[in-house]
């Protein structure tokens, strides 16, 4: 009787150990794939418009000088807390194999000119893409890009808004 749990003592650890290796492998396959289609120059980019915003409703003084050096010293590390939500939306939605596509398709030239600016693809960069919406990821990211789109919403709101709380709270003068 020893033996069995003992077995099965075994074996429910190592299949937990692979469930976390497996998570482990998805979050940094979309961490990958976030850093690479350009998601997070999005928020930077906000994170760079909400400081300028607050610079006119909050100029630098004596009194908020040590917040709005937290805010300049701490924007990569607001990116690595909005890349850790939406890690999750994506490795909910899609396998390794889908997140290794969807990174090998992005490091295409093709996909290069689609993040630069999209007008301006060349005919064959336009068929590459409409290929790559045709194979199975590509029909999977169009079915599922209400669904993404709204949970990314959420996130993107609740770190915005978050941001933007801590920010005045930095700067306001009392």
């Amino acid at each position: 009787m020893k033996k069995y749990i003992t077995l099965i003592f075994i074996l429910l650890i190592s299949c937990a150990n692979k469930l976390i290796a497996q998570d482990v492998k998805d979050d940094s396959l979309a961490a990958t794939y976030l850093e690479i289609n350009g998601s997070l120059h999005q928020y930077d980019y906000a994170y760079s418009q909400l400081l300028l915003m607050l610079n006119k409703k909050y100029p630098k003084t004596e009194e908020n000088i040590q917040g709005w050096q937290f805010l300049n010293d701490n924007k990569d590390r607001a990116i690595v807390e909005m890349k850790s939500l939406l890690v999750p939306i994506y490795s909910s939605h899609f396998t390794v194999k889908d997140l290794e596509q969807m990174i090998d398709f992005y490091q295409t030239d093709t996909a290069k000119q689609l993040m630069l600016d999209r007008s301006k693809m060349s005919d064959m960069q336009k068929q590459e893409l409409n290929s790559y919406y045709n194979t199975a990821v590509g029909r999977k990211i169009v079915e599922k890009q209400q669904l993404l789109a709204a949970e990314i919403a959420i996130a993107s709101e609740n770190w915005s808004r978050d941001l933007y709380e801590t920010a005045v709270s930095l700067l306001k003068s009392e």
